[in-house]
């Protein structure tokens, strides 16, 4: 429930300042919540049709099958790249009285609507198996006749090895390889116990406290096979040591009436006892291990933690190595770890260093831009030393530099492919053509050998290129990658471009020029407009320093208030490892976070979502600005945005402006209200850090070192924090609070755990100030995405901002996306 700390007296002048005129005439209603409910990003996915193409490849011609969105349900399509014509795969009606048939179900698939899921087809076109349901069907297309059997589903918990013939388990907290046709199981290792496990999760994984309520099985974590299925590569993690950061389930979800104390091993900043990483190589086949070394300074001898990536850039089979990432305590090091195989001793290869922090990638849940290719001869290398984020191709035998891919002032931004037979990298970039937005993703074609770039899309728009997730979070969440967008060998790419207020359009290209071959699909939004869903509009403005471009998302409101005049609101996220204002058409009406711009906008909020400096994707003095203090420089290139907006937008109301946000943009919204309370009157911080002294360790890279008084970078007394810190303690500003302040947490949230809002909380309390705060129980991170959370944020801003009296019955609802 929503529970409202109050000062013991609070003068009703000071009552008068902060309550809002209310409108006359035009409150928010009921239907306008629902209406807006309606335009959650939740309840818009899925109405856009053929917003993206997934292609699969048939050999190397260049013709692929995919599977279309329809009027009615979808239909399977093939694509010929030489004729550049769309036909069928196979004739629909017959493969629904095909499967009916197979099934032997009363409830017959119809020809829109297959049922099909996992779907695969030969090149030639002859045999599709599929999933329906709990079968696996084989249909032979020409003629078109199937066979369904029972789906058989490997158990849970097994990592195959290349060949399918084996596969990597834990069992009692110790990694075993079992044989797969035989079930004969080899125990690799015996010393392994609970908090001293190998190819497991830790405690500090975000995740403890579902997988230990759901008995969730996972493969070996942090486990990989070598290509030639003769190493595997694991890790073995060390709590033993860890003191426990306690967390009360206060409403069971079990119905049970007592609370529940989860205790979760985890190291603070500034702890001594941290958890002990090693990394180890198995034989499988002689039974033998050896733990891989590193040379100083990424061997954590001056007791601060290194990070050794448990994901491999590459392999050299021939010569039995495997390559890794090292990076020192902090990231000021990083460089690419050779490791022989046989022998486990690692060689750094060549490593660079920065006084802020070494990125292999622009976006840090991307993976890294770094690559071993030939067999291990060479190696791309991912940096930001000249100002811009570029790549390099070194030796990887000697560390020699051999020539930069990419130069100039432009940013690249994730590596797409390698084509090592032409000797070509794809890779998507940022900043490069003259007058464009430097956030718009395009793609370009680099030679290895002399840098030679050529751009393969031109239209002025984002390009829809992701790179592949991270090995452990494919297994962590059971995914897999698209098929792949380029295909090199067949000389062609697929394109689907869009900008945020032009839905996507989907080509084929030629790789060697980037010509447009054939169209494929416009994407089709008009069930999205039907729910009275508008395009936003993206501008550029300038940052607080009257110099830097800034870009900024606005979504104006649909709804009209007595004056005309809206406030604003900053739906915001100000973190240091991502960009959040929607660069294209997907992004604008289904981005997760922040969300809400569209429903606010309905109820007659002007909203804006912004990028400032501190953020990545840009320069690398863009993202360094006020280094660590990013968060206040964004916050005050947000003011300066809003401004400008509001010069330009004369609807907009700059004596109301609100701001919110989820984790780090909790931390931001907090100290948005708190450090310029001037400007932002109302704000809503939904598990935000507040204090980064107790939190868990890995935010060193953003924040620096901590440094205590006695220079040591460890804490000497239970209380004591981090002098270095001390600007970046929110609840050190809580006395400055003038407007309404709503904190929101849950308290099952490992990713930032409840003491932050406690703390925060005791702040504001012993300042004398009110606030509101919304306790969500049994909730994890992701609290403020409730519908009831949604709902009372929803109204706080009317109430507060708006200035219209709460409407009762109001209720935010979620519904599946449509198929």
């Amino acid at each position: 429930m929503l529970r409202t700390a109050r000062a013991a007296l609070i003068g009703a002048a000071t009552m008068m300042a902060l309550t809002p005129a209310r409108s006359q005439g035009q409150t928010v209603s009921r239907s306008d919540y629902d209406a807006a409910s309606g335009l959650l990003e939740t309840n818009l996915r899925g109405l856009v049709k053929n917003q993206a193409v997934e292609p699969h490849w048939l050999g190397s011609q260049g013709n692929f099958w995919y599977r279309r969105d329809e009027a009615r349900g979808t239909s399977y399509v093939l694509f010929d790249a030489k004729k550049r014509t769309r036909t069928p795969l196979f004739d629909h009606a017959a493969m629904a009285t095909a499967l009916a048939g197979a099934l032997g179900t009363g409830s017959a698939p119809t020809a829109e609507a297959l049922g099909l899921t996992d779907v695969e087809v030969t090149p030639d076109l002859r045999r599709l198996t599929a999933v329906v349901g709990k079968k696996t069907v084989t249909c032979e297309l020409k003629p078109l006749r199937c066979a369904a059997a029972d789906l058989v589903t490997p158990p849970p918990g097994l990592l195959p090895s290349p060949d399918g013939k084996r596969a990597a388990l834990v069992k009692d907290y110790n990694l075993v390889v079992r044989d797969l046709a035989t079930g004969r199981e080899t125990a690799l290792t015996t010393d392994g116990e609970r908090y001293f496990a190998y190819g497991s999760l830790t405690d500090q994984s975000l995740i403890t406290i579902p997988r230990r309520k759901t008995g969730m099985v996972l493969p070996p974590m942090g486990t990989v096979w070598s290509p030639d299925g003769k190493y595997l590569l694991s890790t073995r993690a060390d709590e033993r040591r860890l003191a426990v950061n306690p967390f009360v389930e206060w409403v069971p979800s079990d119905g049970a009436l007592r609370p529940v104390l989860h205790e979760i091993r985890s190291a603070f900043i500034g702890d001594r006892d941290r958890t002990g990483t090693a990394l180890f190589v198995f034989d499988v086949a002689a039974g033998r291990r050896v733990e891989v070394t590193a040379p100083p300074p990424y061997d954590g001898g001056d007791g601060n933690p290194v990070t050794w990536t448990p994901d491999p850039v590459g392999w050299s089979v021939a010569r039995g190595q495997v390559f890794l990432i090292a990076k020192t305590a902090g990231s000021k090091r990083a460089g690419l770890l050779r490791v022989d195989l046989a022998t486990g001793k690692g060689t750094i290869v060549f490593d660079e260093g920065s006084s802020t922090k070494v990125e292999t990638n622009a976006i840090e849940y991307n993976v890294p831009n770094v690559k071993v290719i030939g067999d291990g001869a060479e190696a791309i290398w991912y940096s930001a030393r000249t100002g811009w984020g570029h790549l390099y191709r070194y030796d990887a035998q000697t560390g020699v530099l051999k020539n930069p891919i990419t130069a100039g002032d432009w940013a690249v931004i994730d590596i797409i492919a390698v084509d090592e037979r032409l000797r070509e990298v794809y890779l998507t970039g940022g900043g490069r053509e003259p007058g464009r937005d430097p956030y718009y993703r395009h793609l370009y074609k680099a030679a290895l050998d002399d840098g030679r770039i050529t751009l393969l899309t031109d239209a002025d728009a984002d390009h829809h290129y992701d790179p592949p997730n991270a090995p452990t979070l494919k297994l962590l969440f059971r995914s897999t990658d698209p098929p792949p967008l380029v295909n090199p060998a067949a000389g062609v790419l697929l394109d689907t471009y869009s900008t945020v207020s032009e839905p996507p359009v989907t080509v084929l290209r030629s790789t060697r020029t980037g010509a447009v071959l054939a169209e494929i699909e416009r994407a089709d939004a008009s069930a999205l407009y039907a729910t009275g869903w508008k395009p936003p509009v993206r501008e550029k403005v300038t940052a607080a320093d009257g110099v830097t471009d800034l870009y900024a998302v606005y979504y104006r409101p649909l709804r009209p208030v007595s004056g005309g005049k809206h406030p604003i609101i900053d739906a915001e996220y100000g973190g240091p490892q991502v960009t959040v204002a929607p660069t294209n058409f997907v992004r604008a009406y289904s981005a997760g976070n922040p969300s809400g711009e569209s429903g606010l906008a309905r109820l007659g909020f002007a909203t804006v979502t912004i990028d400032g400096r501190g953020t990545p994707y840009r320069s690398r003095a863009f993202r360094d600005a006020g280094y660590p203090e990013f968060t206040q420089v964004g916050i005050d290139d947000h003011i300066a945005a809003i401004k400008q907006l509001a010069a330009r937008h004369p609807e907009i109301d700059l004596t109301r402006v609100g701001v919110y946000g989820v984790s780090w943009g909790g931390t931001f919204a907090a100290q948005a209200i708190l450090s310029r309370p001037e400007f932002f009157k109302v704000a809503s911080s939904a598990s935000g850090v507040y204090d980064y002294a107790p939190l868990y360790g890995g935010f060193e890279a953003f924040l620096g070192i901590p440094q205590y008084v006695d220079g040591s970078s460890y804490r000497a007394k239970p209380g004591e924090k981090p002098v270095n810190y001390a600007k970046l303690d929110i609840t050190a500003m809580a006395p400055n609070l003038k407007g309404k302040l709503l904190l929101i947490y849950g308290d099952l949230d490992e990713n930032v755990p409840p003491v932050q809002v406690f703390r925060m909380v005791d702040a504001l309390t012993r300042a004398n100030k009110p606030y509101d705060l919304l306790y969500m129980p049994g909730r994890p991170h992701a609290a403020a995405a409730d519908p009831y959370a949604v709902r009372r944020v929803w109204d706080y801003f009317v109430e507060h901002l708006l200035g219209d009296p709460l409407v009762p019955d109001a209720a935010v609802t979620l519904r599946p996306a449509p198929r």
